[in-house]
């Protein structure tokens, strides 16, 4: 049996046919029936619906579509880009006060500030018209309600892994870049909301997500995707100066709190790859705001 709708390629003039067709309309060449065997075709299927019921990537993709260069750049930016300007930024601090850019809470809360809110302005420029496929989806409340939904999740999965290693390691001291935030916090309370609770995640979902994973996913399979966009938002948190720094304890440190890290950079690497930018987005601001607001209320 053939459907009327489908159409095949005359074996002599190339030109298309209705599939039922003994003879070509245009040429007149007898054509080859082709049988098609139903139950084959349903045991097919039915193989595949079980293969994708296995699968944890089943779901439709809502990964947001950009210029690869886009991809490129939002991920460079906050990868390489941060650091740079955190260089610059220092330079000109120091021709104007050499005492804030010295290692005191003033002089990084000013460097932290200055690299966000320039990095933002720089991101929402690269995406341009873009900028309204990412932000149509905070019109809907269903990203609200699945971004704290899996907000709380991740703090949940995050605390649990942290007090794990705190339990085998017999320690409760947090890395460098956890300490710092809760020093800059505990002097710049409003400050530290904007920036750390909203404007960072949103730049890191920019680079991590928009920029790192959807680059990769245009090229590698799924697993290997994750695996990396994870491994290189964990690592970006990691104080690189521990390893030349001689102290054990401080590298040891370091590493003891980069599993939660790679938990927070799979969660929300999950959630961006099945619900998009806006329920990622906001369980990252969910995670950061109520580790800020639990630092302010406890230091």
């Amino acid at each position: 049996m053939f459907n009327m709708n489908e159409k095949r390629k005359c074996e002599k003039c190339k030109l298309l046919i209705d599939s039922d067709l003994d003879t070509c309309p245009y040429c007149g060449y007898p054509q080859e029936k082709i049988e098609v065997n139903k139950e084959e075709i349903k045991s097919e299927e039915i193989k595949e619906e079980k293969i994708k019921s296995k699968s944890v990537f089943s779901f439709p993709s809502r990964v947001v579509i950009l210029d690869n260069y886009k991809n490129l750049t939002l991920f460079l930016l906050g990868f390489l880009g941060m650091q740079i300007l955190s260089v610059i930024i220092v330079f000109l601090m120091q021709a104007l006060n050499l005492y804030v850019t010295s290692f005191s809470t003033v002089g990084s809360a000013m460097i932290n500030f200055s690299v966000y809110f320039t990095m933002f302005g720089i991101m929402l420029l690269v995406l341009n018209e873009d900028c309204a496929k990412l932000f149509k989806d905070f019109l809907n409340k269903r990203t609200y309600l699945y971004g704290f939904s899996y907000g709380f999740m991740l703090i949940v999965l995050s605390s649990l892994v942290t007090n794990i290693m705190y339990l085998l390691f017999q320690t409760t001291d947090s890395n460098a870049n956890q300490q710092s935030i809760v020093s800059i916090t505990d002097s710049y309370p409003i400050l530290s909301i904007i920036v750390f609770g909203l404007i960072g995640p949103i730049c890191e979902e920019f680079c991590y997500r928009v920029g790192l994973f959807s680059a990769i996913n245009k090229r590698c399979n799924l697993p290997v995707s994750y695996i990396i966009t994870m491994l290189v938002f964990a690592f970006i948190h990691f104080d690189y100066t521990a390893l030349f720094s001689g102290d054990g304890g401080r590298i040891a440190t370091e590493f003891i709190n980069l599993p939660s890290y790679l938990v927070a950079g799979l969660t929300l690497t999950y959630v961006y790859h099945k619900e998009g930018f806006g329920p990622s987005t906001i369980a990252h601001i969910t995670n950061n705001l109520v580790s800020i607001i639990i630092s302010i209320i406890l230091y």
